[in-house]
């Protein structure tokens, strides 16, 4: 069964496929721009918005050619996350943090094996990261993840965080996230792309506000590895009293554009806006102030009818989440009062719904909002 938000395993071998994945017109980048915005009644209690930059390009994020190759090619790491969140793991406070990650495989060794095993393959990287990032984080711990509840009700994978996954964890003098923003984006994205603006200019507007927050992440593959440029801002014990959600209000604008980097032909996918509520109530239902796309079946897969079109699509297999993306079709920009969304009760008139730690699960379904664009595009392939 389709899910919008895939796991990354899934992903993994989806976005491989990308570059043969096209419609008759419709074509698809490596390069992704997502607004994010997680409504966590259930769980958390918080509203989190959030804007991710995606590639598998390191022409488009210019790691260095032979750090891609070492991580890639060392198949204990699983993901690296280099980010200044508050509390990164237990025991961090206001420091950057640098974790690298590794899989604690069930039965194969104690705790102390893991650890060891752990802090082994992180310094083996952290020297070449501290280079290409120009950071100088030091070893502060190793930390096993032991909880799974934020990633099996959003539905996304261990590999950044959860259950069995051990973190390598360094550290480095605090930074606010308008200065490492700044500094990582202008390290990774070359300038031609940064002009271009779109959703670039919009977290670079959020990484201005101090409750702001940033992260970069490296989930390698055989082939290639997804980086992540993140900013987000926290919205802490206001999911529950949520009735109404005004996307551009929580990112400060009153338009948001897609970037000029996909002027130069029909790329109906590569930006998103991504909603997702996890509702304390299964039946809540949702009311748009704009077109919804119908889902249809097309090779074996369930997709917007018309990428043409601009408009709200909703997974209607979500199980217990209400997901929805906006797809902007030919449009290159969308208004703040098109996005508004009402959230209500079984008396509320309108379309009916199949009903840890933050970070890494905005990481992961980040990773698979774009994993899902693939598969709406595939569906428009022919034969």
């Amino acid at each position: 069964m389709y899910k919008a938000v895939l796991s990354f395993l899934l992903i993994f071998v989806i976005v491989y496929s990308a570059g043969n994945v096209f419609a008759e017109q419709a074509r698809l980048a490596t390069y992704h721009e997502i607004a994010q915005v997680v409504v966590d009644q259930k769980l958390s209690n918080n509203v989190t918005a959030s804007i991710s930059l995606q590639t598998t390009s390191i022409k488009e994020f210019q790691i260095p050619p032979e750090l891609d190759a070492k991580i890639r090619n060392d198949t204990a790491v699983v993901g690296i996350i280099v980010t200044n969140e508050n509390q990164c793991v237990l025991g961090v406070q206001d420091q950057i943090c640098i974790m690298i990650n590794t899989k604690r495989t069930e039965g194969q060794g104690g705790i102390k094996e893991a650890q060891d095993k752990a802090r082994k393959t992180g310094d083996l990287f952290i020297d070449d990261i501290n280079k290409a990032l120009k950071l100088n984080a030091k070893f502060h711990s190793v930390f096993i993840h032991y909880e799974d509840s934020s990633n099996k009700a959003l539905e996304t994978s261990g590999q950044v965080s959860g259950a069995g996954t051990v973190s390598a964890v360094y550290t480095a003098q605090m930074e606010s996230t308008d200065y490492m923003f700044n500094n990582i984006s202008a390290i990774l994205i070359p300038q031609q792309i940064r002009n271009m603006g779109g959703f670039y200019d919009v977290a670079k507007e959020i990484s201005k506000d101090d409750n702001s927050k940033m992260s970069f992440t490296i989930l390698p593959r055989e082939k290639d590895s997804i980086m992540q440029l993140k900013v987000s801002e926290k919205y802490p014990h206001a999911a529950r009293g949520t009735k109404e959600i005004d996307p551009l209000k929580l990112f400060k604008v009153d338009e948001i554009k897609k970037s000029s980097y996909f002027s130069g032909g029909f790329f109906p996918l590569n930006s998103l806006i991504h909603i997702v509520v996890l509702p304390t109530d299964d039946t809540t239902k949702i009311h748009t102030n704009t077109h919804v796309i119908d889902a249809v079946v097309k090779n074996n897969q369930t997709v917007p009818s018309d990428i043409t079109k601009s408009g709200w699509f909703f997974n209607s297999e979500s199980g217990k989440r209400i997901e929805a993306m906006y797809l902007f079709g030919n449009d290159f920009s969308v208004k703040r009062q098109d996005l508004i969304m009402t959230l209500g009760d079984n008396n509320t008139p309108s379309m009916s719904l199949p009903a840890a730690n933050e970070l890494y699960v905005l990481i992961g379904i980040g990773v698979a909002a774009a994993g899902a664009a693939i598969y709406y595009l595939k569906g428009f392939r022919k034969n």
